[in-house]
């Protein structure tokens, strides 16, 4: 039986195979070839349709039958279907996937200046879509000229980024490339990364109340609308919805915050039991780390050293996904640790009353003045960081059942 699959060179972190089981593809596999090696995967010719990514997007159009219109004026090949005759029809799926995250996000690109960081096929196919849709003006800029000149902030009068390089994506996270305070018109961030779902590119434009996207919902749509070329689906609107939601879902680390003693690592575990996830304990991990415990860790060798060691966990354990994660409560202190919390974060802050936070043995509280001055200097931050707030009560099946309602998410599988 013949396959489907993703034709790249370097397919290790890829989703496509995951997406498109939820789109009812199981036999979806991912080709990862050498560039010697493509005559002869053409020439066998034993799948029924693929997908094509970095870097084969134009290699490919050579072994193509037929090329469709819209790929030809794109200049690129996404997406190979072998017809009835055994020819292979050369397409573009990712014109589809680009226009369904600009309607999701519901930026508006007409009659706006434009700057398109990246210059290859990605960069082609926003570049096709954004001229359809009324771009005014659009400006490439390759990752040569972003690494050695600062010449498109010259730019200024910029309305909307669109990021298709990979400056920022897994495994360089927190990568960070453009200062966004540079374009004083700017209305609008974009990009194709989905791995972390927050980028520090990301990230700054939420800080600025810039409306914004990842990458996730055009790679859903894109293999929606592989799947319907495959003629293995029929066009349902509540499918892509469905699939897009579980994707998302299944990404997201729920982190929780709060002050200590408010139930972080107790609840945590709840939830992880419930829906099928690992639990991660950061002040657990510090401890482990130092051999000591956690106590000790910071009377015996200082905040700085703690912090440090905090630090380098959550860089760490929040680049995968899927996970619950009890957060320790100064972890929020830093700006770098707020990034790592938001890049797959959905955060979840914990409150209760003071009078019933247990913070026997935590060092910086040895009163309860102490856990007030420590409850006034992180509630703006707490605040800032959370995606929703959760009233902790005794009952903490209670409260975990009110979070994962909130949340709308189901029991998953891990993707770690």
């Amino acid at each position: 039986m013949k396959k489907y699959g993703l034709l790249g060179r370097k397919l290790l972190h890829s989703l496509s195979p995951e997406i498109h089981r939820e789109l009812g593809n199981n036999r979806y596999d991912l080709f990862q070839l050498e560039p010697n090696e493509l005559d002869a995967f053409f020439e066998k010719r034993d799948f029924a349709g693929i997908n094509v990514t970095f870097p084969y997007k134009k290699d490919v159009m050579k072994y193509c039958d037929v090329i469709t219109e819209s790929a030809k004026k794109i200049g690129s090949v996404d997406t190979i279907v072998v017809d009835e005759n055994g020819k292979l029809i050369g397409d573009n799926s990712e014109y589809f996937g680009f226009c369904f995250m600009i309607n999701k996000c519901g930026i508006d690109v007409s009659g706006k200046n434009v700057i398109v960081f990246g210059t290859g096929s990605d960069s082609l196919t926003v570049q096709a879509v954004i001229k359809d849709l009324g771009a005014k003006n659009i400006v490439t800029v390759s990752r040569q000229e972003i690494e050695e000149s600062e010449d498109f902030y010259n730019h200024d009068e910029v309305d909307i980024i669109i990021n298709t390089t990979a400056n920022g994506m897994y495994p360089n996270n927190g990568m960070k490339f453009i200062e966004l305070d540079r374009f004083p018109r700017l209305c609008g961030v974009m990009e194709l990364i989905y791995n972390p779902r927050r980028t520090r590119l990301i990230c700054d434009a939420e800080d600025r109340d810039i409306p914004n996207s990842d990458g996730l919902s055009m790679l859903v749509a894109q293999a929606y609308q592989t799947e319907i070329k495959f003629g293995r689906i029929e066009p349902d609107d509540e499918l892509i919805r469905t699939t897009y939601k579980t994707m998302s879902d299944r990404r997201k680390n729920i982190i929780l915050v709060g002050l200590p003693g408010c139930g972080k690592t107790t609840i945590a575990k709840v939830i992880a039991a419930k829906l099928g996830r690992p639990c991660i304990d950061v002040e657990r991990l510090i401890s482990m780390k130092a051999g000591v415990p956690l106590s000790t860790v910071y009377l015996a060798y200082g905040e700085r050293y703690y912090r440090e060691l905090e630090t380098e966990t959550l860089k760490k354990i929040t680049r995968n996904g899927g996970q619950v994660i009890a957060c320790e409560s100064g972890a929020i202190l830093s700006k770098e640790n707020q990034y790592y919390i938001r890049q797959n974060g959905y955060v979840v802050w914990l409150t209760r009353e003071l009078s019933g936070l247990k913070f026997d043995g935590v060092p910086l509280i040895r009163n309860f003045e102490a856990l007030k001055r420590l409850d006034d200097e992180r509630t703006p931050i707490y605040k800032f960081l959370a995606d929703i707030q959760v009233e902790v009560t005794d009952n903490v099946e209670k409260t975990v059942s009110e979070i994962i309602s909130i949340m709308n998410i189901k029991p998953t599988e891990s993707i770690l």
